[in-house]
């Protein structure tokens, strides 16, 4: 099924494919969700978490996504980024799934194209937002469409976390008393943030913003990285508070 409308990528009224969220073959095929009003899930937080409480809204199937990109960007984006996505998705399911109940863990990236890995989250930023969002920040559009480019203003940081536990966050442009301008998505294995304008490093992430000098990093061979692993009830960003501090602030 298609419909017609803006491409969030190249601008151009054409028929958008719907664009799987992050991309289908990263564990996002047969998804099934309820979309849920904000409000909503904070008011009865503790009938959804702990008592499984079914919202009323009608529950979707076949991944998460959006009709955001024309048939030629999606394809794009599929051919340049998508199957880097899908290795270190993998990777890190694996780990989650066989390591225990650990809160970080480390292992090596060094088979991993993060320019690629980093572009592929920009676009899933651009696919959550509506257009306003490129229009006030250009520069990450730019990004995305050439392949090869690699200068991106330091105003732009890139957080990551592995998840596998909690409810799901859209992506949405947001903005927080703490950090300011910030989006975040979650999916298992993954949440990322973007933190727009804020000088101050979000400490309990791990920045991956330098994933972009990607070309220099692989010459010093092995490339560990640690990430934590954060459960995500509230719909809040930046909250990675357990059930068990939830239930005990309730």
């Amino acid at each position: 099924m298609k419909k017609t409308g803006k491409c969030k990528i190249c601008k151009e009224i054409k028929e958008l494919n719907f664009e799987h969220i992050p991309p289908r073959s990263a564990f996002n095929k047969e998804t099934k969700y309820y979309t849920l009003n904000q409000t909503d899930y904070f008011e009865n937080l503790d009938e959804y978490v702990f008592k499984n409480l079914k919202p009323k809204s009608r529950k979707h199937q076949g991944g998460l996504g959006q009709y955001c990109f024309c048939e030629e960007c999606n394809g794009f984006l599929g051919s340049k980024y998508v199957r880097t996505y899908k290795k270190f998705a993998q990777i890190a399911m694996s780990i989650i799934q066989y390591s225990g109940n650990a809160k970080a863990y480390q292992f090596d990236i060094s088979d991993i194209n993060l320019l690629k890995f980093l572009k592929q989250i920009t676009s899933m930023f651009i696919g959550c937002n509506d257009h306003v969002f490129t229009e006030l920040y250009p520069e990450l559009l730019e990004f995305v469409k050439d392949d090869n480019k690699i200068d991106l203003s330091n105003r732009f940081r890139f957080y990551m976390y592995l998840n596998n536990e909690g409810q799901n966050r859209n992506g949405i442009i947001q903005f927080t008393n703490l950090y300011g301008t910030v989006c975040e998505f979650n999916f298992i294995p993954f949440g990322f943030v973007l933190s727009i304008d804020n000088p101050n490093r979000i400490m309990e992430l791990s920045e991956i913003t330098n994933f972009k000098y990607y070309e220099e990093i692989k010459k010093n061979g092995k490339v560990p990285i640690i990430l934590n692993k954060y459960p995500t009830y509230y719909p809040f960003p930046l909250d990675y508070r357990a059930k068990d501090d939830l239930k005990s602030n309730l």
